[in-house]
């Protein structure tokens, strides 16, 4: 048996046909880009995206003659606001990068106290939640909001096209910040603080349980099976810890995209402890367990900054150009990777930065710095669960970066920690397809699908000791916020 599994992401969507067995049949990528309309702001075009999901499916329509079964992921705040008729009302997809989300959190923040917030969502990065995102179309696009008859995420969206039916997972939901994480259901409490409408919001399920069969005229555009039943989707972030093989607590998958996250799985949640340590808490596939969640907003995206206007040599792969011509070390160069204000919320202008460039800095030295920088955020996440006394037994990481083994290595050297890389760097692909071959019968639980599935690992230990870079970024970073904090180099919000 096959299935289908589709995982959008903030610059590019993928989909593929993966057997019982773990086999990818045939995969296709469509790539988008990142709107930046105005300074600060991050949307996607979600006619454009949806577009680029259909064309993906296309393409991997002939491969998908036995598919039974079909699962979406999706980054997991960016809403989605459709009429009567399922037409998109607001073609603005506000991602968790843009600087809206932390302007309108200004105007909210007062409306419930945090802790109470935090009690009942586990969050605490409330800038980021798709809240604002309602407050903002609220606010300057009236209009649209009332001609809205439904409400979606983007996995939802995607599903709801395919199949008619509207559902929606615990993981994504939570990232709405109106959803209990204990009594897993919208809560009207937050609804009512925020002024949000639960009736838009569609029904909340176990991800990988049934919504309907794809609508006919849809599998016949797309050239897919008329049969094939469309699962609810999920948070990428839990796709790729399934698809991880992080699947008892203490394990831990940190995921390379666009955003690096890093989530460990946990069985029972201490709510005073991981506030008091102010540790973001999300959901796992089903009531019992839930995933503590770091994360750092820009990491893909500052490699592909990085990489955006570099001419790479005739048939080469701008990425593996930059990582075959990686140097040894950095030449002392630093680089903060803060692009997004995000990070810092009380400053209007970000604070990412390259520190220490000359006349002789070459731009391979300052991709070394990148990838240096990266790794320190991770390391930070790291120390983080360390000093919070939350251990972890294993270390995965997937998603594109991962696929560089100098980049790797690196993370390695600098974390102190053993790296386990899959093979198969797709992880969040993989996690849905073991999703999708337990609700097809294929294997009873998700742990028999992961050893069904065969997953495997190349490991990185740790080579060299880089305790000068940690100490160098560290001291950057301090040195960065100082100059923020003590001069008008970057005025306060509302000041500027």
């Amino acid at each position: 048996m096959d299935f289908i599994c589709v995982d959008i992401g903030t610059s590019s969507c993928k989909a593929c046909v993966i057997s019982d067995t773990g086999a990818v049949l045939r995969c296709a990528k469509r790539l988008y880009p990142l709107q930046c309309l105005q300074e600060g702001w991050a949307s996607l075009e979600l006619r454009l995206l949806w577009n680029a999901v259909q064309d993906a499916l296309r393409e991997i329509a002939p491969a998908a003659a036995n598919a039974k079964t079909m699962m979406v992921s999706s980054l997991g705040e960016t809403l989605v606001m459709l009429d009567a008729k399922d037409r998109l009302l607001f073609d603005e997809g506000i991602t968790y990068l843009d600087s809206r989300n932390v302007e309108i959190w200004k105007t909210l923040e007062d409306r419930l106290d945090t802790e109470s917030i935090y009690q009942i969502t586990g969050k605490r990065i409330f800038q980021i939640a798709s809240t604002n995102q309602y407050r903002w179309v609220q606010q300057h696009e009236p209009e649209k909001l009332e001609a809205a008859k439904r409400i979606l995420f983007v996995d939802s969206f995607v599903a709801y096209m395919l199949s008619g039916e509207a559902g929606m997972d615990y993981s994504t939901a939570s990232n709405s910040l109106l959803f209990d994480i204990h009594r897993h259901q919208w809560s009207s409490e937050l609804a009512n603080a925020f002024s949000f409408d639960l009736r838009l919001l569609p029904r909340v399920g176990k991800a990988g349980s049934p919504l309907g069969k794809i609508r006919q005229e849809m599998a016949k555009e797309l050239g897919l099976p008329g049969d094939v039943t469309v699962l609810i989707g999920c948070h990428d972030q839990i796709a790729a810890v399934v698809g991880g093989g992080a699947l008892c607590a203490g394990d831990a998958v940190v995921g390379e995209g666009s955003t690096e996250a890093l989530n460990l799985l946990i069985e029972n949640v201490d709510i005073p402890k991981a506030q008091k340590l102010q540790i973001s808490i999300e959901p796992f596939i089903d009531e019992e367990r839930y995933l503590i969640m770091l994360s750092r907003l820009t990491h893909g995206t500052c490699i592909k900054w990085f990489a955006s206007d570099i001419q790479p040599e005739p048939g080469q792969d701008v990425y593996d150009m930059l990582n075959r011509h990686c140097p040894g070390d950095s030449s002392g160069v630093t680089f903060l990777p803060y692009l997004s204000n995000t990070y810092f919320n009380e400053y209007t202008r970000p604070m990412g930065a390259f520190i220490g460039l000359s006349l002789g800095t070459t731009r391979y030295q300052a991709y070394r710095a990148l990838l240096e920088g990266l790794a320190c955020e991770t390391r930070s996440m790291c120390e983080e669960l360390a000093n919070a006394g939350i251990p972890f037994h294993t270390l995965t990481a997937t998603g594109g970066a991962a696929k560089s083994e100098v980049y790797m290595q690196l993370k390695a050297n600098i974390t102190q920690r053993s790296i386990g890389v899959l093979k198969d760097s797709e992880a969040g692909l993989s996690g849905l397809a073991m999703m999708c071959a337990v609700q097809s019968g294929c294997y009873e639980t998700i742990k028999e699908a992961a050893t069904g599935f065969g997953i495997s690992k190349r490991m990185y230990e740790p080579l060299e000791d880089c305790g000068e870079i940690v100490r160098r970024h560290s001291r950057a970073k301090e040195a960065i916020l100082r100059l923020y904090q003590e001069s008008s180099f970057s005025p306060l919000c509302g000041n500027a």
